[in-house]
This record gives structure tokens, C-alpha cells and sequence, in this order.
């Protein structure tokens, strides 16, 4: 019996011991995060707005600040989360260094020419880093007017094609 309450007292000890071994700070979890609506779906859901502005003759853009004729397109906007009453539209796109910040650089093989974007009701020219707002229908539409128009701010377009990408991101308010 005497034994036994060694061998107790001894594993008793051991295990008082080694209590601080075992024991450590305490430590905060703070979790943190965001329930979010689903954005508006843009165009139909297809990704990307294609415009084309066709042909145009070289003669159209011989002169300085000479442009096309514009072509409108639309940004449209569905099913937008409820609650959401304003879409703010911010463009984003390479500026021509030439015409300026408020036209976009053409990466196609014509020369002297750049692309511009405009609002169909204002004709206030969208370049890179503006923004439009969209007011939100009660059926949960909006959209965007548009109108694109190529620009030759020196003149002397040569043939060729016109290429630019714009990017449009949306804030939700």
C-alpha cells in the first residue's frame, strides 16, 4: 500500500510539474468579414461590350482635331441587388499621349489616331479615371448611353485598324 501511495504521489508530482509546461497565453480570435450583394449584371451577363466603328476614310480624319461620326452603344445594367439605387461607372484605359487624357490610345496599325468615349446626353468626353453615375429603375435597371467616335487631334490618320480597351468598374451605392 505504501507503494502504491509512492508511486501516486510521485505521478501526482510529476504531473504538477509539468502543469506549466503545458499551460500557454490565450490568444483573441477576431474574425472579421462582409455579407455582400451580387453586383449587377452587366450586358446581359456576356462579358464584354463590343464597338464597332466601322469604316472610316482616311480623308475623314486628314485634319487636325478632325473625328468620325459617333456610334452609340449602351452600358445596361439588370437585376441589381435590391436596395442599390446608384451605380457609380469608372473608366480606366491607356490615355493617348497625344490627343490628350481624355482620349484613349489606339493599339492599332493607323497612326494619329485615338478613341473617344462620350456621354450620349451630354457629349462630355469620358477619358481615363472619370466616372458616370447610373440611377437604379425600380425594376432594377440602369443604363448608360454612350457614344464612341475615333479622334485625330493632329491629323494625317493614316489606314489602318483602331484598337483600345476600356475597362469599366462599378461601385454600388
Amino acid at each position: 500500500m505504501a507503494k502504491l501511495s509512492i508511486i501516486a504521489l510521485a505521478t501526482l508530482g510529476l504531473m504538477m510539474a509539468n502543469s506549466k509546461i503545458v499551460a500557454a497565453d490565450t490568444v483573441n480570435l477576431n474574425i472579421t468579414g462582409n455579407v455582400v450583394s451580387a453586383p449587377c449584371i452587366v450586358n446581359g451577363g456576356s462579358g464584354n461590350i463590343n464597338v464597332n466603328l466601322g469604316d472610316i476614310q482616311a480623308s475623314t480624319l486628314a485634319e487636325a482635331y478632325s473625328a468620325s461620326t459617333v456610334v452609340p452603344f449602351d452600358i445596361r445594367l439588370s437585376n441589381c441587388p435590391n436596395g442599390i439605387s446608384r451605380v457609380e461607372a469608372t473608366f480606366t484605359g491607356t490615355s493617348d499621349p497625344v490627343a490628350g487624357t481624355s482620349f484613349y490610345k489606339s493599339t492599332g496599325t493607323a497612326s494619329n489616331v485615338a478613341v473617344a468615349l462620350l456621354t450620349a446626353s451630354t457629349g462630355t468626353l469620358k477619358g481615363n479615371g472619370t466616372t458616370s453615375i447610373m440611377h437604379v429603375q425600380t425594376d432594377r435597371t440602369a443604363s448608360l448611353p454612350m457614344h464612341a467616335k475615333a479622334y485625330s487631334r493632329m491629323g494625317g490618320a493614316s489606314a489602318g485598324t483602331i484598337r483600345s480597351v476600356v475597362t469599366l468598374g462599378f461601385t454600388y451605392q
